[in-house]
């Protein structure tokens, strides 16, 4: 077996395979327009501010308040999302030199997430890919960090990933980080996605290695650990 075939990466989904911006603003246009209310402007929409006081619980619009419907946007709309270019050669480039994928969220949206890689063709490529849908729901309140470990662990039992096998995950966000910590993996960050406020590579705070896109990951993955 190559040393390609010895490595194992955590993926995750929104911000680095998945271009999520479209899904979000048709969400919150639709929002507005059950509600009779203007929507503001598209670079408000998507501001980290405006997702920020979604999260809190403080954006309303008109009855609604967002917080409460924003799941539709990854059940609902992820026929609107995209895969980031390059993104799909790289995936199968990986999966054709036998490295193990696994895709991970702490969001919802299995079903959904599904769909979107078989209308790409690359389902294939993934062993397991895991939601907060499927948490145990009998868990109570989990939050994204612990769910995303969880379904990480999961993943990886799923794999039959090994402790001598190499480790990456690979993400957007500081949480992404966080689980690469956790898990003792290689943390690559993407500047995709919320990539742009990642700290610098090499930073007690900051990934190991940070790259333009996912789509670069082929490169990383397969010069370090090549088939053969």
């Amino acid at each position: 077996m190559g040393q390609a075939g010895r490595t194992t990466v955590v993926l995750d989904r929104d911000g680095t395979l998945l271009d999520f911006y479209e899904m979000f603003h048709r969400f919150v246009l639709d929002l507005h327009r059950q509600e009779g209310v203007v929507p503001p402007p598209r670079e408000e929409v998507l501001g980290f501010g405006y997702w920020s006081s979604i999260t809190s619980g403080a954006l309303h619009i008109g009855s609604v308040r967002v917080r409460d419907r924003v799941d539709e946007v990854a059940h609902r709309y992820m026929a609107h999302g995209t895969l980031y270019p390059g993104v799909v050669p790289m995936l199968s480039a990986l999966s054709g030199a036998g490295v193990r994928l696994a895709l991970v969220s702490s969001w919802v949206g299995t079903e959904a997430t599904v769909a979107l890689l078989e209308r790409y063709a690359v389902r294939s490529c993934f062993g397991p890919v895991l939601t907060r849908d499927d948490l145990d729901p009998g868990a109570g309140p989990v939050s994204d960090a612990d769910c995303k470990t969880a379904l990480a662990r999961r993943a990886l039992d799923g794999l039959g990933h090994a402790p001598d096998h190499r480790l990456y995950v690979v993400g957007d966000t500081p949480s992404d980080i966080a689980l690469g910590r956790r898990l003792g993996a290689v943390v690559v960050g993407v500047r995709t996605g919320n990539g742009g406020g990642l700290p610098a590579e090499g930073t007690p705070e900051g990934p190991d290695v940070v790259l333009r896109s996912a789509a670069d990951l082929g490169g990383l993955i397969l010069q370090a650990d090549p088939v053969g």
